[in-house]
């Protein structure tokens, strides 16, 4: 192993070039070139020491750009002469690298080659795709996902494989391989259920199941699918996956304030109205990135419907954290707008792109051909809304205002008035407090209960000043707003590199809004719009949109349809969601993947139509049960030979418990239910006793998770999930055995199932009946039906202080909390 002076050594050596200018006759289309003949050679002995972010003496030798740049004494090359090329005659010599083999005579006489040929590669010493003179692009580039997506032919099967879509063809030709092929197909009612559970998150009715039944048209299938794509709830289900990726959070984050937002709930609308209308999904990423620029909302003195939706959908681009408030300290506020940008870059990095872009925040990615200069190309592409560095804005004064300049003027007016009252009241409230606290024994740290306990009179002043701050609040004027990103003007602020990634630092170059390098179309290079006079907006966003949207990028339909895949097999076809880089997983069938990223865009980039694809798939219907030959061949399951079993998510599970017991209310969009902290310490929604809105509409905070959630699994959104991880542990049982909402709608459960004749046997046997088809979708067998009709005659004895009704209450209750606690129910199979 060299020594770090061994390497000193040779960095020295490398870097004591004389500054020569390149000959003007190179010839470029030499078939020796620098990625295919030379770079491998200096992978060997250099690479290690002049590579990456800070490479030694800043002289990066991976590159041709690289070598003919230089490090700290100028370029390293003369194109053309190999003899006056310091980087030659040291190799030559035997002095580079030091302590380490010399290069084989072959080659040193390949690089003398090479160099007299003008040092020629496969692309230009200038990249058009990077204005920064990276071109290492190209040779990383030739990653599968780094290309663009290519339609491929339908493979043919062998004879006898029942072939719904197309998508089962190019399944069966990858299990034949393998001398595998699908499962039979589940029974009726599990597909059903699955589909269900997929697109709308709730379990069939015993209504639904009738129909279905009743059905036996051979498409009598796809026209449940085409029926749950036309719920409303299907919106509900499916906006919980993209909140997911987008961040969703009601509260503001911070280290301690985590301030509620009061106007976020408008984008999760907007999404849940945009799956809902099958809204395409490139007009949705559009909008999302850019639909302040779209709208033009400025044009309007009231903003129409579709603009003001338009502007909703821009709320995606303020999910991240953002705990900057106008109290506190610039330099406070400062740091956490740069948190809030670097975690937005991430955010559409993952949701969009599926890169680890977040790693070149501080130097070249180690894994990924994204460098620090394309990290800041691209954070400059939003620089017209975050802007750290100027006039600081808190997060709750950076909103669009829903009024006429009239009714704008109107508040100002009332609330000029309101606000000194409300302010003297507020202080006079404080004063009593502190005057208060002076005479407790705990002074200072005396709560407001600890107050009012001590001192009754207290109480009620406080009370009273309380009273009237509610009611002069309540004469203020409140406008609506809505939380959007937008551009504070045409010209956004410049951008540099920062070193280390921090904005506390010394700023390095300069850079140019752009896109990663190696995503780029240098026959149509992403190329930034000039705005015109009067503009309002950098234009810089939509550009960027129509940019991930073009029908040939690499990633972006690949990594959405990969997506709705893993909600609906388990698994992607990309196990990393979030990461098709080189470092990420590889697909287990690319030849399907790029089937369906080519089929998503002929199809109007529709994810209903995807759905569709899928869903009627003979590979979705496929019963989930193991065959030895399965797993000897794929004990992963990756080629699909069987369905895989997956637990439902945690809203899906409260949503079901709820809609079983009767106590759901499918009242949809506005605010979020509020929650609150019962003396156990667990965060419940308000009125948790009472029947329930979806989970979709609970209050997300970051500081304060719903305790039953997030004991079932869904994430604190730190910056966003990708993809959700799935545990089982003995919080979870306790949950679904002692946990109080679980046990009330048990309870409420077993009175909707209860005959009107409490004591009869048949009675018990038609609410166990009930009971099943509810929870599971199907009728019990008859010896479920003995054993639960012996499991409530036992349980009853356990109440024999209660009345006969009370006691069958009791014992079905229990009953139905087991059945909510079966994997039959935690499980879609």
């Amino acid at each position: 192993m060299r020594t770090r002076r061994h390497s000193i050594s040779c960095i020295a050596l490398l870097l004591a070039f004389p500054l020569l200018s390149p000959s003007k006759g190179c010839a470029q289309n030499s078939p020796l070139l620098f990625e295919k003949e030379i770079l491998p050679l200096l992978e060997q002995r250099c690479v290690k020491c002049h590579a990456g972010s800070e490479p030694a003496a800043k002289l990066d030798v991976r590159t041709r750009a690289g070598l003919v740049k230089g490090g700290l004494s100028g370029p390293a090359l003369v194109l053309g002469s190999a003899d006056k090329s310091l980087f030659y005659q040291r190799i030559k010599a035997g002095q580079m690298p030091p302590g380490g083999p010399p290069l084989p005579a072959a080659g040193i006489e390949k690089i003398r080659t090479w160099i007299e040929r003008g040092a020629p590669g496969g692309e230009p010493l200038t990249n058009a795709r990077d204005g920064n003179a990276r071109d290492g692009s190209a040779r990383d580039g030739k990653h599968w996902a780094f290309q663009p997506p290519k339609r491929p032919p339908v493979p043919r099967v062998p004879a006898g494989v029942k072939i719904r879509t197309p998508i089962d063809a190019f399944l069966a030709a990858e299990l034949a391989r393998k001398n595998l092929s699908f499962s039979p197909e589940a029974d009726r009612v599990t597909v059903l259920r699955r589909a269900y559970i997929d697109l709308i998150g709730l379990p069939p009715t015993p209504q639904d199941v009738d129909r279905f039944l009743a059905d036996d048209s051979p498409n009598s299938f796809d026209k449940e699918i085409d029926r749950l794509l036309a719920s409303s709830r299907y919106g509900e289900r499916w906006a919980r996956h993209w909140l997911d990726v987008a961040g969703y959070a009601d509260s503001e984050g911070g280290e301690a304030a985590d301030v509620l937002r009061p106007n976020a709930w408008r984008y999760r609308d907007y999404v849940i109205r945009a799956f809902n209308s099958d809204k395409p999904y490139d007009v949705f990423v559009r909008e999302q990135m850019a639909g302040d620029e779209l709208s033009e909302y400025w044009k309007y003195e009231k903003l129409p419907a579709q603009k003001i939706e338009q502007v909703e959908a821009t709320g995606y681009l303020r999910m991240a954290a953002d705990g900057s408030q106008h109290s506190f300290t610039r330099q406070l506020n400062v740091d956490y707008l740069w948190q809030a940008l670097f975690d937005t870059q991430q955010i559409v990095a993952s949701s969009l792109l599926g890169l680890t872009m977040q790693c070149a925040r501080c130097h070249d990615h180690k894994y990924e051909p994204v460098s620090h200069q394309d990290y800041y190309k691209m954070q400059a592409v939003f620089a017209g809304g975050w802007r750290p560095d100027g006039p600081v804005l808190a997060a709750e004064r950076r909103a669009i205002v829903l009024a006429t300049p009239a009714e704008r003027e109107f508040a100002g007016k009332v609330n000029g008035v309101q606000e000194p009252v409300v302010k003297a009241l507020k202080e006079l409230l404080k004063a009593r407090s502190d005057q208060y606290r002076a005479k407790h024994p705990k002074g200072r740290e005396a709560s407001a209960g600890e107050l009012r306990k001590m001192f009754p009179e207290y109480s009620q002043l406080a009370d009273s000043l309380e009273r009237q701050i509610k009611e002069e609040e309540a004469r203020k004027i409140e406008l609506p707003q809505i939380r959007a990103f937008y551009d504070v003007d045409a010209n956004p602020p410049p951008v540099h590199v920062l070193r280390r990634g921090d904005h506390a630092s010394p700023r390095g170059e300069e850079v140019k809004a752009g896109v990663p390098a190696v995503l780029d179309d240098p026959s149509h290079p992403f190329q930034l719009p000039e705005p015109g006079s009067g503009a309002k907006s950098s234009g810089r966003r939509l550009a960027f949109a129509e940019w991930l949207m073009r029908p040939g990028h690499p990633l972006t339909a690949r990594v959405m349809v990969n997506r709705i895949w893993a909600h609906h097999f388990g698994a992607g076809i990309v196990p990393t969601l979030d990461n098709f880089g080189r470092s990420g997983d590889e697909p287990s069938n690319p030849m399907l993947l790029d089937w369906l990223a080519t089929e998503f865009v002929r199809q109007g980039w529709s994810i209903k139509a995807m759905h569709r694809m899928m869903m009627t798939s003979a590979a979705y219907r496929q019963s989930s049960g193991v065959r030895p030959d399965g797993v000897s061949a794929d004990p992963a399951n990756k080629l699909l030979w069987r369905m895989n079993p997956r637990r439902v998510e945690a809203e899906v599970l409260r949503d079901s418990i709820l809609a079983v017991a009767g106590a759901l209310d499918l009242t949809m969009f506005g605010e979020p239910v509020k929650s609150e902290k019962k003396p156990s310490g667990e965060i419940v929604p308000e009125h948790d006793g009472q029947p329930g809105r979806r989970s979709i509409y609970l209050v997300v905070r970051r500081s304060a998770p719903q305790t039953l959630l997030n004991v079932l699994g869904a994430p604190v959104m730190e910056i966003n999930c990708t993809r959700r991880a799935t545990y089982n542990g003995a919080s979870q049982a306790l949950a679904m055995m002692n946990g109080e909402f679980v046990s009330a709608q048990a309870e409420q459960f077993a009175r909707r199932v209860l005959g009107a004749e409490p004591s009869e046997a048949a009675a018990n046997r038609l609410s166990i009946d009930q009971a099943f088809r509810l929870a599971f979708a199907r009728r019990p067998s008859p010896r479920e039906t003995d054993l639960l009709l012996t499991f409530v005659e036992r349980q009853a004895r356990h109440y024999d202080s209660m009345g006969a009704e009370d006691r069958r209450r009791r014992a079905f209750s229990d009953l139905c909390q087991t059945l909510l606690s079966g994997n039959e129910f935690l499980y879609v199979d």
